[in-house]
């Protein structure tokens, strides 16, 4: 079985695109993280059970950091392998997001900080008009490698544009209570 990929499995398995796919790259209905990310999955479908399976949906690239968006389906077998995020960073050289397609902000919010529960989501406007988004996790950062959040939050604007603010509940209760 081979996954399904926004672009065709054998063009992301040499490496070249066919016409149509070059066409299709040419009119923006597929772009270049698109292109490297079902390269990256279909090298890694001959090792990885669960990416055989799997329908890449889109990607989404920012300075290196990508963020995928599979089916909403195939995630609970893409999260049942620990190592799946670890080997598509090998294979993209880059900070890694699998995320499941579709779905509300707040769904996907929830996905990038897998497996860390997201306790809060609010819009906040800013005076100036600006409209930025809050989310509120556990304090123990330890319970999701999320890393760099400059890399985290560049990734989330470039794949559903959301300006997002970034808290523990820890620093929080600080704040309320200080």
């Amino acid at each position: 079985m081979q996954p399904k990929l926004p672009i065709c499995f054998f063009d992301a398995k040499t490496g070249m695109l066919c016409g149509n796919c070059e066409a299709r790259l040419a009119r923006g209905e597929v772009t270049q993280a698109d292109v490297e990310a079902s390269r990256a999955v279909a090298q890694l479908s001959d090792r990885v059970v669960e990416l055989q399976k799997a329908t890449l949906k889109k990607a989404s690239e920012v300075n290196g950091s990508y963020v995928l968006e599979f089916d909403r389906s195939d995630m609970p077998a893409l999260r049942g392998n620990p190592l799946l995020v670890e080997e598509l960073e090998n294979a993209l050289k880059g900070r890694v997001w699998v995320v499941g397609a579709g779905g509300n902000d707040r769904k996907f919010l929830e996905d990038v900080f897998f497996p860390a529960k997201v306790l809060t989501v609010n819009t906040v406007y800013l005076p100036d008009g600006e409209k930025k988004t809050k989310v509120i996790v556990p304090a123990r950062r330890s319970e999701r490698r999320v890393g760099d959040f400059d890399k985290l939050r560049a990734a989330v604007k470039g794949a559903r544009g959301i300006d997002l603010l970034m808290e523990t509940e820890r620093e929080v209760a600080a704040s309320l209570y200080s």
